[in-house]
């Protein structure tokens, strides 16, 4: 042990561990007191069934993530060829557009097997969706039905922004790069939804995406298009989180990107066009490779700023819009939290939440790797 401490602690080695320790002793500090240790108190908390209103908690262990990750796919019964007058507790019914659909409402029946086997092996589950496999039909069944529901809006909005904000960011970033008088002016332009509260900025929008007086409609209305509910269809509402999502975020990647197109060196292309080639060979064989480790940091960087989307849901459909089509996990771990005071199930959400971006990261970085990490 002395032997270590003299090899390691003094000396030059000494010295860089204590210029580290100074330098960064600061910033790991901050890291564990407001980011390790939350995540330490959550766990603590998601094993409990602690609650705002101030009765009494107790330890229940995993059953909050039980009840989260709580999912699965079960058997349905056939299809009758002739459907009943009334609804059924369970089973087959025709809604009013003359659709077939499964009702699921298991109170007061004493065996589901009697109607199909295997049900009772969902019994406090509720039914998500159903779908057919040639004849036979399925139903996917979960504990908390909104939880996954706000993972796959999550999943598509993460899906969509994250490339197309990309790709944007870089096109306008080349833009500007341009040795023009006034590409300071269109700088400023496109950053500055950027430095504005995303509060502001979605009470903005959600004006605009006004069925009745938006400027959007009405534009729409001059070539006789519309008008649309934009925040009021499920199919339309997160596609147009998404748009004002884009609009106002792709300043900060292009900024991003901006910094990266000043970094490479103008031999690259001056060698290039020596070599014959043309604006599409050198922005493949020159702008790209040297972006690289620049679009690894802007896509990673992006993906968890699209899993962390509230603000734009809270103010334009502040109930997770119609049949939750817009609720994503941040939301829905609040609603749980503050408005139904559930403390212990809202950090078991929020637990499983950092677990899953924290996956998708490293997926992202094993699979993207840096310039440096190939070296």
């Amino acid at each position: 042990m002395r032997l270590f401490f003299q090899n390691n602690l003094t000396g030059r080695k000494g010295r860089d561990l204590l210029a580290v320790l100074v330098m960064g002793g600061p910033a790991f500090l901050l890291l564990a007191i407001f980011m390790i240790w939350p995540f330490i108190l959550g766990i603590d908390l998601s094993t409990t069934n602690q609650r705002f209103d101030g009765a009494q908690a107790s330890d229940i262990g995993t059953r909050n993530y039980e009840r989260i990750l709580g999912v699965g796919i079960g058997g349905l019964p056939p299809k009758p060829e002739v459907f009943p007058d009334s609804r059924p507790g369970v089973g087959w019914y025709l809604d009013n557009q003359g659709k077939a659909d499964f009702r699921w409402r298991t109170r007061g029946i004493d065996d589901l097997d009697e109607i199909w086997e295997g049900l009772e092996n969902w019994r406090g589950y509720e039914v998500m969706s159903v779908f057919s496999i040639g004849s036979n039909e399925y139903a996917i069944f979960a504990r908390d039905p909104l939880f996954w529901r706000s993972l796959r809006n999550n999943l598509a909005f993460a899906a969509f922004v994250v490339p197309v904000q990309t790709a944007l960011a870089l096109m306008l970033a080349i833009l500007i790069n341009q040795k023009l008088p006034g590409m300071n002016v269109f700088r400023t332009i496109y950053f500055s939804p950027v430095v504005t509260a995303m509060v502001i900025v979605a009470v903005v929008w959600a004006f605009l995406y006004n069925p009745r007086f938006g400027l959007i409609n009405q534009m729409l209305g001059v070539l006789s298009i519309g008008p649309f509910d934009w925040l009021q269809h499920p199919a339309s509402a997160l596609p147009a989180i998404m748009i004002m999502s884009i609009w106002q975020g792709v300043g900060f990647q292009m900024v991003i990107f901006l910094a990266g197109l000043q970094d490479i060196p103008e031999d690259l292309y001056e060698a290039a066009s020596i070599d014959g080639a043309g604006v599409v060979h050198k922005f493949r064989y020159v702008t790209l490779p040297m972006l690289r480790n620049t679009t690894i940091f802007v896509v990673l960087t992006t993906t968890i700023l699209a899993f962390r989307l509230f603000d734009q849901i809270n103010v334009m459909t502040p109930d997770g819009g119609p049949a939750s089509s817009t609720a994503t996990m941040v939301w829905y771990a609040i609603r749980r939290g503050w408005r139904e005071s559930e403390i212990g199930y809202a950090s078991a959400i929020s637990v499983v939440f950092v677990v899953i971006v924290l996956m998708i990261s490293l997926v992202q970085r094993v699979f993207v790797k840096s310039e440096s990490a190939l070296d």
